[in-house]
C-alpha cells in the first residue's frame, strides 16, 4: 500500500515591515557590539605595546607584541598581594551574604504576619540609602570598635552594604519552594535549622550562583570602601593598587592597562564558571514567579 504524499506547506512572503524591523535590530545588536569590542580590542593592544611603539602609534595594532609588560605591571605594582587581599575579601564576604541572607530571608518568606513585613521592608530600605550618607559616623564607629586597616572590619561592612539585596533576591525565590517539601521532613523529626539546610537550601542553587556573582562583582571592583578602611599599603585590594601604580607610572600606560587585564581575569573566570546556573537562576525565578 502506498503512503500518500503529505501537501507541501506553502511559506508565506515576510512583510516589508517586518523585515525593516529585523534589520534595524541587527544594526543595533551590530552598533552595541562594537561599543563593547572596540574598547577591549584597545586594552589589549595597548597592554602589549613598548613605551616608543604607544608614543607613535597609540591607537593602532603594535608592531610588537610586548608580553613582558604583564609581569612587569605584576611586579611593578605589586599585584600578587593585592590579589590576595581582593580573593580573600571577596570570598569571605560572599560566603558570609550567602549563609546570612539564606537564613535571614527563611522566615521572611514562610511566615506571615505585620511583624514579618515590617522587618522585610526594613531590610529592603537598604537599597536606597547609600554608604556614603553615613560615612562619618560609621568611620567613627568602626574606628571605636578597632576595625579599620583589618580584613574582618572590611568584610562585616561589606556584608551589611550587600544583606539588603541579598535578603530581596533569597526571600522571593523561597515564596516559590512548595511548602509541602518541609512539612514533610517535619512530620519525619527534622527541625526547622535540618529542614533548612537539608531540604530547602539545595533548591536554592540557582539564586545562590546569581548572588555569588553579583556580590562578587561588586566586592571586587569597589573602590570607595577600601580606600576609606583599609589605609595600609600591604592591605589594599586590586583597584587601589592600580591606583597607587597610576600614580607611581603615570607615563607607562601599556603597564597600568597589562595590570588592568590581569585584575580582570578571577572575574572572567568566575563568571565562565558560574554561567550556566547564573542564567538557570534568573530563568528559574522568572518561570516560578
Amino acid at each position: 500500500m502506498q503512503i500518500p504524499a503529505l501537501p507541501k506547506r506553502s511559506l508565506m512572503p515576510l512583510k516589508p515591515g517586518f523585515l525593516a524591523f529585523r534589520g534595524l535590530a541587527l544594526l543595533i545588536v551590530l552598533f552595541w557590539s562594537a561599543l563593547v569590542v572596540i574598547p577591549l580590542v584597545v586594552l589589549f593592544s595597548v597592554a602589549l605595546k613598548s613605551p616608543v611603539d604607544l608614543l607613535n602609534n597609540p591607537m593602532g595594532w603594535p608592531a610588537r607584541f610586548v608580553w613582558s609588560n604583564f609581569a612587569d605591571a605584576w611586579n611593578n605594582a605589586a599585584l600578587g598581594q593585592a590579589l590576595f587581599n581582593s580573593v580573600l575579601i571577596t570570598s569571605a564576604t560572599v560566603l558570609g551574604l550567602i549563609v546570612c541572607g539564606s537564613l535571614a530571608a527563611y522566615p521572611l518568606a514562610r511566615f506571615i504576619g505585620p511583624w514579618f513585613q515590617r522587618i522585610y521592608i526594613y531590610f529592603v530600605a537598604g537599597l536606597i540609602v547609600p554608604i556614603q550618607l553615613g560615612l562619618f559616623p560609621l568611620y567613627k564607629e568602626m574606628h571605636d570598635l578597632q576595625l579599620i586597616n583589618t580584613y574582618y572590619g572590611v568584610i562585616l561592612l561589606y556584608i551589611a552594604v550587600n544583606l539588603p539585596f541579598v535578603i530581596f533576591l533569597y526571600t522571593g525565590f523561597i515564596k516559590t519552594v512548595p511548602r509541602e517539601l518541609e512539612e514533610a521532613a517535619l512530620l519525619d523529626g527534622a527541625g526547622p535549622m535540618q529542614t533548612f539546610w537539608l531540604i530547602v537550601f539545595p533548591l536554592l542553587r540557582p539564586v545562590t550562583a546569581t548572588v555569588a556573582i553579583t556580590s562578587a562583582l561588586s566586592t571586587w571592583n569597589d573602590f570607595f570602601i577600601p580606600l576609606i578602611f583599609l589605609q595600609r599599603s600591604g592591605m589594599q585590594t586590586l583597584p587601589l593598587a592600580i591606583y597607587n601604580f597610576v600614580g607611581q607610572f603615570n607615563n607607562n600606560w601599556s603597564l597600568i592597562f597589562a595590570s588592568v587585564i590581569i585584575s580582570s581575569l578571577p572575574l572572567i573566570v568566575l563568571f565562565l564558571i558560574l554561567q550556566r546556573y547564573f542564567i538557570k537562576g534568573i530563568a528559574a525565578g522568572a518561570l516560578k514567579g
